[in-house]
């Protein structure tokens, strides 16, 4: 097939880049396959073996798709209801204008589509290959997460680090974020360590051997790419019940809490989990080949001029 994949965000990811990267792994497959991919991206986008078509706005992008795409697939700058091509909208976040979604919209998992009013969910899928499974952990919680937002619960894990004096590394955005979040010195809190942003191998390594993955989110999540990517390192997660976590997360590859008086039962579940099982539930469900399968076999559908949605 000739496929099309709009995004908004420059391509490829330059640190983590959760959506980024999904993307990312959905284009690797496709092309294992033998099919030709175009990608509409900002300027600056570059992927290799990939053409790439610079798009800094939803005009421009409806100005240069390839009039010849079987499929065009929508991460981003979903099209007006006249557009011509056999297309397709994939929501990754959340959205309270929930009747400007168009008709055509796929959710990330059971309760996103649950929560916008639909049907059609494919959960995201990650690259196996780019991560380490380990079954012999180190002494500490890994928080993974875009410090910054709030929602996250960057706040949340230090109060229950300092709470239960448990040893956490925090990841993701910068020492100012942290300290916005109620911070830290490492000088005055040695259990607690910060580490910034991270990628590739650090972020794989840290995944691995963290004896737990703390995911203290207070908002509905639409999916949580960390969760399956501590999951396929073999470490369980111990988290909030928000959105999509009790869907990712069954109780035998981590543990879910409410109040922070709660935590200690819920980490001490989490940590008898085991690292084979939690990582044999992401090859089973949370792959980028299982992701693509899926999606193609959607595209197929709607290529054809099936009435999928």
């Amino acid at each position: 097939m000739k496929i099309c994949l709009v995004f908004d965000l420059r391509l490829p990811a330059r640190k983590y880049g959760g959506t980024e990267r999904v993307i990312e792994w959905l284009i690797l497959e496709y092309r294992k396959k033998g099919h030709s991919i175009t990608v509409v991206a900002p300027s600056g986008s570059s992927l290799q073996g990939v053409r790439c078509i610079s798009a800094d706005s939803r005009e421009q992008v409806l100005k240069v798709i390839p009039l010849d795409t079987d499929i065009v697939h929508f991460h981003a700058w979903p099209p007006p209801a006249d557009f011509d091509l056999p297309w397709l909208y994939t929501l990754h976040g959340n959205t309270e204008d929930i009747a400007s979604l168009p008709k055509n919209t796929v959710f990330v998992s059971e309760n996103h589509a649950a929560r916008h009013g639909g049907k059609l969910h494919i959960y995201n899928g990650i690259n196996p290959d780019e991560f380490v499974f380990n079954t012999c952990k180190k002494d500490f919680l890994l928080f993974l997460a875009l410090i910054r937002r709030k929602v996250k619960g960057a706040e949340r894990a230090i109060r229950l680090a300092r709470k239960y004096n448990l040893p956490v590394v925090f990841a993701g955005g910068s020492r100012i974020d942290l300290l916005k979040a109620g911070g830290f010195l490492e000088s005055f809190h040695p259990l607690l360590k910060f580490v910034g942003k991270v990628a590739g191998e650090e972020k794989a390594r840290l995944f691995s051997d963290a004896k737990a993955l703390l995911f203290p989110i207070s908002w509905d999540e639409p999916f949580g790419l960390v969760l399956v990517e501590s999951l396929i390192s073999g470490t369980p997660v111990v988290a909030t019940p928000g959105g999509s976590v009790p869907e990712l997360i069954p109780s035998d590859v981590g543990a879910l809490f409410t109040d922070d008086a709660s935590f200690p039962e819920a980490l001490e579940n989490a940590l008898s989990c085991s690292p084979q099982r939690c990582r044999e539930w992401v090859m089973t469900y949370f792959t980028s080949s299982i992701c693509a399968a899926n999606y193609l076999k959607l595209y197929e559908r709607i290529s054809s001029g099936e009435s999928v949605f």
